[in-house]
């Protein structure tokens, strides 16, 4: 129809409504990067029947790779491509973008597909909201270390929005920290790189206790397996700690659109059981939940990165709900199952003494 092929545009207003929050926190979290334009389109109910059948087929017929294996070989490969490129192209927010990014013409928004008219829509969409999430609450935190950091994307962004504050990049792979080394460079930002494996908590670990914590479409990975992680957490008491990742127990299984999302979460051997231990957790009075979010974007499907073509957030982060959550530790996770959307948890260890740093970047 008519009314199907119109062109949409996201804009701030859209981006309040996904991250349940206010017109000006948001303006204010965007105030230094324009937002880019992002048209998109509604399908006609004759192309999302046809989209559904094209998950269906995927969930019921193609042999993906499950996560869960203590194995960086492909993560090694697949950031040391980037590395690599970036040597010619420098740091910037484009050549940091993930191959798994791979401009999928369909995705999730507002519960229900939509078709992007810009190849970036997905990605820039995701990093607005990520900006808007990382400005809510990592403000004012000296510190901030992302584990399974990746191309280090969001340590690019955190950079711009808190211009004073001491970041820290690990991730499994070696080879990311030459990019790590390569933006404290170019940037001029204290950035620093460091090796650490998720699955067994293994690696480096921050001495200050003033310390925000950060994974980004990383926890996705461990599937079941996060307990070392989730330990390596509650030891350190970061005062702060945000996680975009998929939470298998946010989807509903009476919706078709999300249990679509949920068969492929198992299939691929996403992050399960994360959820539950957090708010059993809170029940034993280690902490205190206090909010949750879905954000509603989401990518239609997620490739693993062996064939350069992985995942979601984001996603995500993007990866969209949130699900905010404070404890005596303070953790937020913010999560984003593949073919679903963004949850946010927020886990904190309330620190009176902990200095906070006024270090957004000026107005």
């Amino acid at each position: 129809s008519a009314q199907a092929m119109s062109a949409l545009l996201i804009r701030q207003n859209d981006l309040a409504r996904l991250t349940r929050r206010s017109r000006a926190p948001v303006e204010a979290a965007l105030r230094h990067t324009p937002l880019p334009a992002m048209p998109y389109r509604e399908l006609s109910e004759r192309e999302t029947a046809e989209v559904a059948e094209r998950v269906e087929r995927t969930i019921r017929d193609e042999n993906l790779r499950r996560s869960g294996e203590n194995d960086p070989t492909v993560w090694i490969r697949g950031w040391g491509e980037i590395a690599a490129g970036l040597k010619q192209t420098g740091i910037s927010r484009e050549t940091l973008r993930p191959q798994y990014f791979h401009d999928e013409p369909l995705c999730r928004l507002f519960g229900r597909y939509i078709r992007p008219l810009d190849r970036m829509f997905e990605y820039n969409l995701g990093l607005a909201l990520r900006s808007i999430i990382f400005d809510e609450f990592l403000g004012g935190s000296p510190m901030i270390a992302e584990f399974g950091a990746g191309t280090g994307i969001n340590i690019l962004l955190l950079s711009e929005l808190f211009p004073k504050a001491s970041l820290v990049a690990a991730d499994w792979a070696p080879v990311c920290v030459d990019i790590y080394t390569q933006m404290a460079w170019e940037t001029g930002k204290a950035i620093s790189g460091e090796v650490f494996n998720m699955l067994t908590a293994d690696g480096w670990a921050p001495n200050e206790r003033n310390c925000a914590f950060l994974t980004v479409h990383a926890m996705e990975q461990l599937e079941t397996r996060w307990q070392p992680f989730c330990d390596f957490i509650f030891e350190r008491q970061p005062p702060i700690c945000v996680h975009i990742e998929p939470l298998f127990e946010h989807y509903d299984e009476q919706s078709p659109f999300d249990d679509r999302a949920r068969r492929y979460h198992l299939k691929r051997g996403y992050l399960r059981g994360f959820l539950p231990h957090v708010l059993a957790q809170c029940r034993a009075g280690k902490g205190e939940l206090l909010a949750s979010r879905r954000v509603e974007l989401g990518h239609l499907l997620r490739r693993e990165h062996p064939r350069h073509h992985h995942r979601v957030i984001h996603p995500r982060h993007v990866h969209a709900g949130m699900r905010r959550i404070h404890w005596r530790h303070r953790l937020t996770a913010v999560a984003e199952p593949a073919l679903h959307e963004m949850d946010l948890v927020v886990l904190a260890h309330d620190d009176p003494g902990r200095q906070r740093l006024d270090d957004r970047a000026g107005p």
